[in-house]
């Protein structure tokens, strides 16, 4: 299993897809930086986006860290949501779907700021937005402490 560590690199890029459904592998990367303690800067358990896929998939944050938890690989982890949520599948491909239509400039956001889009005119709009983005997460981790990556007594250490 790959864990990465999201102090030191982004998470999958957004458009990323396991089993026909984006964000999923993004999610698996901040799941597990979160249950290993290597998140950084990102959220688990406070991100808007994370809780809308969480929410077509018909899975709770706790539901799905412990899923990840103990996968071995992202295929498992597919399995027991399948196994977890049949019907979830379907409705998480559809908001997958319309992701990039419904969330355009935030996803053009995170592409900036995880230096996905490395175009030199790009690089001179990178260092702000990262900036804002770890003052906006601080923030929200602040006063909207997550639980999330508690699952059988595992948790995040931040």
């Amino acid at each position: 299993m790959d864990v990465r560590d999201l102090r030191a690199q982004a998470p999958r890029r957004w458009n990323e897809e396991l089993g026909g459904i984006k964000w999923l592998p993004r999610l698996i990367d901040k799941t597990r930086a979160a249950i290993a303690g290597t998140l950084g800067g990102y959220l688990y358990g406070q991100s808007p986006v994370d809780r809308s896929l969480l929410r077509e998939l018909g899975l709770r944050y706790r539901d799905f860290t412990k899923i990840v938890a103990n996968a071995l690989g992202d295929d498992d982890v597919f399995r027991a949501i399948a196994l977890a949520a049949p019907d979830g599948l379907d409705r998480a491909r559809e908001w997958s779907r319309t992701l990039p239509q419904r969330q355009r400039l935030f996803m053009f956001i995170l592409d900036l700021d995880d230096g996905y889009l490395d175009q030199w005119y790009w690089k001179a709009l990178k260092r702000p937005t990262t900036i804002a983005a770890n003052v906006f997460t601080a923030a929200i981790k602040k006063i909207w402490p997550s639980r999330a990556a508690e699952a059988r007594g595992l948790e995040a250490a931040e």
